[in-house]
């Protein structure tokens, strides 16, 4: 399942928002590269892309009263570049560990074309994009590569190198998701700012992903993805709203056919 690409933003109400930003491409992203939680850059494409969401989020009048995003380099440099263009001076910002990238434990730093290699196509796809795939443990070279914050005591990521499902990073994600929840309750207007599998986690909380839905989900970098509170106060629609719905689609479907997020 992709989050919905086929409909316009709606205009902001008096309730609360929910806005969704994956980092802008990273340069293990455009190496095709397992990142997990390497400390990377932005391409000089990656950062025009947090611009244009930034362009995105003026033109749909989406001033958020706070900016959570997770301790990585690639996510805050993200949401730097989008307070800036956005001209958010004095915005809130915030940051999460349990917003961090999936570990991709032995996968770490691994080519995703010799990846696929060593697992064979059913265990890629498996470990990739399912529930509860999980990489085998890294390295201690691996492991000495991550960024700082994983390394040190208090940090507060589970066992860094050890190894996440997806299911486990749901786990790291729900009390996060919860605060996330009141505060839109409360009506605040939320920009997330994280990482493709942290989304996607979040995602599957928001939307109650069934497991095939979340082998199916995709999030391209730097599209902004809003939710807004109903009546119920659930958030709607199930899938979220582009605010480039054709740009967002057209990425969504080149990440699927490279194998997903």
């Amino acid at each position: 399942m992709s989050p919905d690409p086929s409909s316009a933003a709606a205009p902001h109400g008096a309730g609360g928002v929910l806005v969704l930003l994956r980092h802008g491409e990273s340069v293990h992203n455009a190496a095709q590269v397992f990142t997990g939680l390497l400390d990377v850059g932005l391409t000089e494409r990656g950062r025009e892309q947090a611009r244009d969401a930034a362009r995105l989020l003026v033109a749909h009048g989406l001033r958020p009263d706070v900016v959570v995003t997770s301790p990585m380099v690639r996510t805050r440099r993200t949401a730097e570049l989008v307070i800036d263009a956005a001209g958010l001076d004095g915005v809130q910002v915030e940051s999460t560990w349990r917003l961090a990238e999936r570990d991709y434990g032995s996968l770490t730093d691994v080519p995703k074309a010799v990846a696929r290699e060593r697992y064979g196509p059913d265990r890629f796809i498996t470990v990739r994009r399912t529930l509860d795939g999980t990489p085998a443990p890294a390295s201690p070279a691996q492991v000495s590569a991550f960024g700082p914050v994983y390394r040190e005591p208090g940090s507060g990521l589970p066992e860094p190198g050890a190894g996440e499902s997806l299911r486990d990073v749901v786990g790291r994600v729900r009390p996060c998701w919860e605060d996330l929840l009141a505060r839109v309750h409360a009506g605040e207007r939320v920009l997330v700012v994280g990482h493709g599998n942290s989304l996607r986690a979040l995602c599957t909380l928001v939307d109650g992903l069934a497991p095939e839905e979340v082998v199916d989900l995709n999030l391209p970098p730097a599209q902004p993805l809003r939710y807004d509170l109903d009546g119920d106060g659930g958030l709607v629609p199930r899938g979220g709203r582009y605010l480039d719905p054709a740009t967002a689609h057209a990425h969504a479907t080149r990440i699927a056919h490279e194998g997903g997020t």
